[in-house]
């Protein structure tokens, strides 16, 4: 497969899948408040979309390693529609959370084969530019998603007309999404991943010894998980202040695209500043912009806080996919890969949970406080 062909096909894959992610995401909270979920239950299950990840992130980076990235991304991409299916049929709250977690597992499959795709095939100095597109394409579909869900549901207010037309439309995107790539389900593995007679989770222990890896994890962590929550609790803080549906997809839209404007320009800004001056300065203006998000009166304040949160935010995740490339051996990257995503997911479930404690008790917008202080912690020195 040449090297303009692969990238392609992920290319268009990884967007469209993306975009049946981005329907899916917001419209499990509205899904969840049709059916008089509280703030702590929406919590849970959007914790629950991260709970499978988290426990077989790293599985599968060994996985990947001796069945193949394309092989994974088809998988995840099956399973995309799958959860699809499952939502449409979700008529409690036990249903909604079990298709939420399949969303996430599905998703965290795609990622893992795409990311080693990416982190193998790439030559090393071109890691900035492919990983910067890799990322673009992403946001692309976490861009059109959600405005495409609020268009097909319809509005009523506050609230959708019909979520499970939103979700028939990711059924519909995950089958396109299956398009470019179902030519991979007989492609090797790239580089056979290394076997470690010592399991998934030692050989993770091992690889966050290295020097910058446990950092850059981190980082990613923070920065996925502030990124996440923007997706689920928007929809419940618009609710709270009356924003229509519509305006919140527009939102969430925003973020996305300038996340994408932030990735496509990444090679010239990775040209003239370095990955960490990049990843510190991006951090603080996300820091600043959380911090605004929980005093924004009206939807327009809104929109144009999380226009700057998306560029900032969308900086840090292929830096941190670039570092951690540049810090292992090839046949090290597969696990280094679902390391990684192991601590987004670890984030994602976490910080879920306790946002939606503190919705609870105290609003959505002191989340957005909870979030500054998540990426402030970014600053503390680790080895």
């Amino acid at each position: 497969m040449s090297q303009s062909r692969w990238a392609t096909k992920l290319f268009y894959s990884s967007a469209i899948t993306q975009g049946a992610i981005y329907v899916i995401r917001p419209m499990i909270t509205y899904r969840a408040l049709e059916l008089d979920a509280t703030a702590s239950t929406i919590g849970f299950i959007a914790a629950v979309y991260a709970l499978l990840p988290v426990l077989l992130a790293l599985t599968f980076g060994k996985m990947v390693g001796q069945i193949g990235e394309g092989r994974f991304v088809i998988f995840g991409t099956l399973f995309i529609g799958v959860s699809a299916a499952l939502l449409l049929a979700a008529d409690s709250l036990t249903v909604l959370a079990v298709a939420a977690a399949l969303s996430g597992l599905a998703h965290l499959a795609c990622m893992v084969g795409g990311q080693t795709m990416v982190a193998l095939k790439s030559p090393p100095h071109e890691y900035e530019e492919h990983f910067g597109r890799y990322t673009f394409s992403a946001s692309l579909g976490q861009m059109v998603g959600p405005i495409l869900a609020t268009l097909v549901a319809g509005s009523t207010g506050v609230m959708p007309k019909s979520t499970s037309a939103a979700f028939a439309l990711a059924l519909a995107l995950a089958a396109l999404a299956m398009v470019p790539v179902i030519s991979w389900r007989n492609e090797p593995p790239t580089v056979v991943g290394r076997k470690e007679v010592s399991g998934a989770l030692r050989a993770a222990g091992k690889l966050l010894k290295k020097p910058g890896i446990f950092a850059a994890i981190f980082t990613s962590l923070a920065v996925s998980s502030t990124g996440d929550i923007l997706v689920v609790f928007l929809p419940l803080y618009g609710n709270e202040n009356q924003f229509s549906a519509l305006s919140i997809g527009i939102i969430i839209s925003i973020r996305a695209a300038t996340s994408m404007a932030s990735r496509f320009f990444l090679g010239r800004l990775s040209a003239r500043f370095s990955a960490r001056q990049l990843i510190r300065t991006s951090n603080l203006v996300s820091i600043a912009m959380c911090v605004a998000m929980a005093f924004a009166p009206n939807a327009w304040v809104l929109g144009a806080v999380v226009f700057v949160a998306g560029f900032s935010l969308g900086v840090g995740q292929p830096l941190t996919m670039t570092l951690i490339s540049q810090l292992t051996a090839p046949d090290e990257r597969a696990l280094a890969v679902s390391t990684r995503l192991t601590g987004n997911r670890l984030g994602q479930f976490v910080v879920p949970a306790v946002a939606g404690l503190v919705a609870a008790s105290a609003g959505a917008s002191a989340v957005f406080i909870g979030l500054a202080i998540l990426v402030s912690t970014t600053f503390i020195p680790r080895q």
